[in-house]
């Protein structure tokens, strides 16, 4: 479960969206992050760049993730 604490918003993931957002905030690349998901699952590569693409639009929608490399929390 994330979330905003300036909005307010909730977001759950699943075990592949933690384990993406663990992924993002140790690689800050969306690149890097397809990669070692390629290398730890059997899935196509074009399938789960979209997915990766689309949940990380949504996050960004949302607040939870920022562009911004001073602005991202990181995980703990």
């Amino acid at each position: 479960m994330l979330l905003n604490l300036s909005t307010g918003t909730y977001f759950g993931l699943d075990a592949m969206g933690t384990r993406l957002w663990h992924l993002v905030a140790e690689h800050g690349s969306s690149a890097l992050v397809i990669e070692t998901l390629l290398a730890e699952y059997d899935v196509d590569a074009l399938r789960l760049q979209k997915d990766v693409e689309g949940l990380i639009d949504q996050l960004l929608a949302k607040g939870l993730l920022t562009t911004d490399a001073e602005q991202t929390p990181t995980a703990r």
